[in-house]
């Protein structure tokens, strides 16, 4: 049987009113509600549950995880503040969730707290009033909110912080809780944070309120759990204190290596870094560093695994975390990871100093040609033109490398804001140089110092001869590909061959300009800047992704076929799919993109792109859609009754769907649907999922001539009875061969 963790000692009870401020005191998560009662005493609560993604929390010092994942991710913590005592949980809808053993998970967390006898509570309902009467808690309705509660009179209060924050009252509050209160931490600390409510986790209020005595609310969003359920662990929870952990990696206690070194790493990444915590973890790289060096080093050869090299990658992290912080004033250290990646620089590249002109209006990260080495600051003053609000930037990487092992140090991105129109910034690590001028660029000349000069190609600017003698024999690691609408960030090794970088350029502005001229880049897919590629060594997510507000990430083996010409024609196997694919997923519209679409609408572009640029044929196996396909597709799954829970877990089953259109109606169908989609008034604007495949099957109908309801029907789509009743004029499509269900 699955126990969160038992309480090391009991507290005794006090005596004055209980608050529990939900609705009004949480800036996010639901009121309380009525819910099953286990009991007083309850310490078997094997899962718990919330409508939505929880924050996650870190525990050190006296402070005890009391709900856990099998991971060491921390749901739940409490311990003592001063005199009082506190809970503290990632999310409001752990409050009123009645799946699992969630409703008495959170009752046993208020008796632990309140410590029985007569109480008075607020935004309780008259269920759990009486529920909890039923076992020794009497309790009375008090009012008030966050503005207005009196605290001397409020025994144990059930809420966020942030909203006591809010209202100014966050010193009452910690004074109260300090002298003896008792609190139920509430807060879903990235909402928080997304909301703006805090800037991040340091100024989070329930981290001001919470840190000194051993807890503190990560930023991290975890996902909604199996059918929104948590699975507990007591083995997890009892080895979820960072303190404790730290002794297991220093080999002062037993237990799970990884688990520990996974718990010290997520600690260190938040702890303030003049605690106790941080001073022990110092203490002990202070006795390996040695080792540890050695063992970064070694990340050039495989990556630095958590379960080989437990103390190095727990230590990594607060490395780059420190880094994050020296980094702005010049002092970041050379870090021996960078040999893995970005890579070594040669100790006697040239140091330059080089001026640089930026007058095309361009926004956004703007390649400066040059790469810092590792460790080294450089330094840029704008001797030019307003930069006012640019920032300074070394490297592209922004992956989080959201897995256990290290292949790279996990910040590789550092950034300096112009002061002054000056700016300082050293990268443990490395990498090229920018100038990040936002979202409203103007004429700007600036100079850059102490930089080496890296192979850059930029369509229409540098002289292709000066490419292909000087430029892409530099010896810096990285190189920088651009034509004004499109930058590539790739290793060096994939271009020292590139003769002809101009015809690499051109053509991916010709898949560019296609998708555009289909379908506009979504507006929080970079839309007014050079729409970016970079390549990593290791992706936290699918083999490559398009974030919405970063560039593209592919791996690095796929950065070659990127600039290889013989790729660019429809000779020979396909090897640009993918990077056509995450292209495309730029260009996807949500109002016609509904639910189990995301990853086939997409291909509408790639599948485009292939035809259009690259040439083949649309009957090419090349496209994984031809008409044989297509149409086999759909009268397999036909006869199958059309379950539309297949459709929509296999993304080319459903590309199936829009393929036997474009085969019958040409590409130009679909221009037609999307500029309708441009026109649409906000009110007519589909946005929940039924209304969205409604206006699709509707609009695209009206855009070929033919009623598809029958045909959308027959895939299984679900639909209401308005594309029948607004497409009863037009004569019905369906295509040749089909022979409905039962062939």
């Amino acid at each position: 049987m699955i126990e969160t963790t038992p309480r090391r000692s009991p507290i005794a009870r006090r005596s004055r009113a209980v608050v529990f401020a939900c609705a009004v005191l949480m800036s996010i998560g639901p009121s309380v509600t009525d819910g099953q009662d286990a009991g007083p005493g309850q310490q078997h609560t094997r899962a718990i549950a919330t409508g939505g993604n929880p924050a996650s929390l870190v525990v050190y010092g006296e402070a005890e995880a009391i709900a856990t994942l099998d991971d060491g991710t921390v749901l739940a913590a409490s311990g003592r503040v001063g005199k009082g005592r506190v809970v503290a949980i990632g999310h409001g809808g752990f409050l009123n969730d009645e799946r699992g053993d969630t409703r008495a998970f959170i009752d046993d967390q208020i008796r632990w707290l309140a410590q029985d006898g007569a109480l008075s509570a607020w935004g309780v309902s008259e269920a759990r009033l009486a529920r909890l009467g039923e076992h020794g808690l009497v309790l009375r309705l008090v009012g008030g909110d966050a503005r207005t509660v009196d605290l001397s009179s409020v025994d144990v209060l059930v809420g966020s912080p942030q909203g006591f924050a809010r209202v100014g009252r966050l010193d009452e509050l910690a004074r109260w809780l300090e002298g003896g209160g008792a609190l139920l931490s509430v807060e879903t600390a990235w909402g928080q944070i997304q909301l703006g409510h805090a800037t991040g986790v340091d100024d989070l209020a329930a981290n001001q309120l919470l840190s000194e005595y051993g807890i503190l609310y990560t930023d991290r969003a975890l996902s909604p759990g199996r059918d929104g359920t948590y699975t507990l662990s007591a083995e997890a929870s009892a080895a979820a204190n960072a303190s404790d952990a730290l002794g297991v990696l220093a080999g002062d206690a037993t237990g799970n290596i990884t688990r520990a070194a996974r718990v010290v790493r997520q600690a260190l990444a938040i702890v303030p870094l003049d605690g106790a915590l941080v001073a022990s973890a110092d203490s002990l790289a202070a006795q390996h560093a040695e080792a540890l060096g050695e063992a970064y080093k070694r990340m050039s050869i495989g990556p630095l695994k958590l379960s080989d090299e437990p103390l190095a990658c727990a230590l990594l992290d607060l490395e780059a975390r420190r880094a994050a912080i020296a980094a702005p004033t010049g002092h970041a250290k050379a870090h021996p990871s960078h040999v893995a990646f970005p890579g070594a620089v040669a100790d006697d590249a040239p140091r330059i100093t080089r001026q640089i002109t930026l007058q095309d209006a361009i926004p956004g990260w703007r390649t400066t040609g040059l790469y810092a080495a590792p460790g080294e600051p450089i330094s840029l003053r704008v001797t030019g033109g307003d930069a006012t609000g640019a920032v300074l930037q070394i490297g592209c990487w922004l992956d989080p490398q959201n897995f256990d092992d290290r292949v790279r140090m996990p910040t590789a991105v550092f950034r300096a804001p112009l002061k002054n129109a000056t700016a300082t910034l050293a990268s443990p690590i490395g990498g090229p140089i920018y100038l990040d001028l936002g979202d409203t660029p103007a004429d700007v000349t600036i100079e850059v110092s102490n930089a080496i000069e890296m192979p850059r190609f930029r369509l229409d600017h540098t002289k292709l001869a000066e490419w292909q003698e000087r430029i892409r024999h530099l010896p810096a690691p990285w190189v920088e590909l651009e034509s004004d609408g499109l930058a590539f960030s790739l290793p060096a090794s994939a271009i020292r061959d590139l003769d002809r970088p101009d015809l690499v350029m051109q053509h991916w502005d010709r898949v560019h300009r296609a998708m555009q001229g289909l379908e506009p880049r979504s507006p929080r897919h970079w839309p007014d800047r050079q729409y970016r590629y970079v390549a990593e060594k290791r992706l936290s997510w699918g083999y490559m992704y398009c974030p919405s507000d970063a560039p593209i990430v592919i791996p690095l083996n796929e950065a070659r076929p990127m600039v290889d010409i013989a790729k660019f024609d429809a000779e020979g196997p396909n090897r640009l799919w993918g990077q056509y694919h995450e292209m495309g997923h730029a260009h996807q519209n949500p109002m016609w993109t509904f639910a189990g679409t995301g990853e086939v609408t997409v291909n509408i572009f790639t599948v485009y792109a292939l035809h259009t640029i690259n040439g083949y044929p649309l009957d090419s196996e090349i496209m994984r859609s031809e008409p044989d396909r297509a149409l086999s597709a759909m009268q397999a799954h036909a006869d199958r009754g059309a379950p539309f829970h297949r459709w929509r877990a296999d993304p080319f089953l459903a590309l199936q769907t829009y393929a036997l259109l474009w085969h019958e109606f040409g590409f130009e169908a679909f221009h037609r649907v999307f500029r309708a989609y441009d026109t649409l008034p906000a009110n007519q604007r589909p946005a929940e999922d039924g209304a969205k495949r409604d206006t699709f099957v509707i609009t695209i109908s009206r855009a070929v001539g033919r009623n598809l309801e029958p045909y959308f029907r027959a895939w299984g789509v679900p639909l209401s009875e308005r594309p029948a009743r607004e497409l009863s004029d037009l004569p019905v499509w369906m295509p040749e061969g089909f022979e409905g269900a039962g062939g």
